[in-house]
């Protein structure tokens, strides 16, 4: 990728350094980009679980996967492309297709126990209960009067 800066008419101290930070900025456009989309997510802390959102539209329920692996969640799947006519034309491609993966720490007070996952309209959900000694419980307090 070649990109030209505006001459200003000089090559003086102005614009050889704007010139050398382009060069180093734009060196990050010639590397491979990511291999995967990474999903959005939201992580919602309640007093006895976690809840986690992944948005993950235009997705088939069974093709979602997740799973814990050295204390990482890993949400997974794959969006293909709707198959196109041999003489159709592509005029406006902006959706995403290919592999969706994110990667997140578990919180240290969840167990890993009685995890479940739901997918319904485009977002998969994903409730990991908090270990029991870390869960808030009231302590009963007597009164000797």
């Amino acid at each position: 990728m070649e990109v030209q800066l505006l001459n200003t008419g000089t090559d003086g101290w102005f614009s050889r350094p704007l010139v050398e930070l382009w060069k180093e900025f734009s060196r990050d456009f010639d590397r491979p980009v990511e291999q995967h989309i990474v999903p959005k997510a939201d992580v919602v802390e309640e007093a006895d679980a976690y809840h986690l959102y992944f948005d993950m539209p235009g997705l088939k329920g069974e093709s979602v996967q997740a799973r814990i692996e050295d204390g990482q969640l890993i949400v997974e799947a794959e969006r293909r492309r709707p198959e196109l006519a041999k003489d159709a034309q592509i005029h406006v491609a902006e959706c995403s297709y290919g592999m969706i993966r994110r990667a997140m720490t578990i919180p240290e007070d969840a167990s890993q126990d009685g995890i479940k996952a739901s997918y319904k309209d485009g977002v998969l959900e994903i409730t990991m209960p908090k270990k029991p000694e870390s869960r808030p419980f009231k302590i009963k307090v007597t009164s000797e009067e």
